[in-house]
């Protein structure tokens, strides 16, 4: 798949908050092509922002520990 279209893609669906969409759309194309690195580089990002945004913060009763450092 070119490259282009699998960016504008994702894109599309990152700026709609369509978050599982856009994972499922490259997990899709990895099952079809699994040497394709963009495909593979962007599930990881997003699965990394999806982790970070859904932390929770506060429900660690560690407040020494920084959780950037983890």
């Amino acid at each position: 798949m070119n490259t282009d279209e699998i960016t504008d893609r994702v894109s599309e669906f990152l700026s709609q908050q369509k978050y599982s969409e856009a994972i499922n759309y490259l997990q899709n194309i990895l099952e079809q092509e699994p040497e394709n690195k963009q495909a593979a580089a962007l599930l990881e990002q997003i699965e990394t922002i999806l982790r970070y945004n859904n932390r929770d913060y506060f429900a660690s009763t560690n407040l020494d520990m920084d959780p950037w450092l983890e």
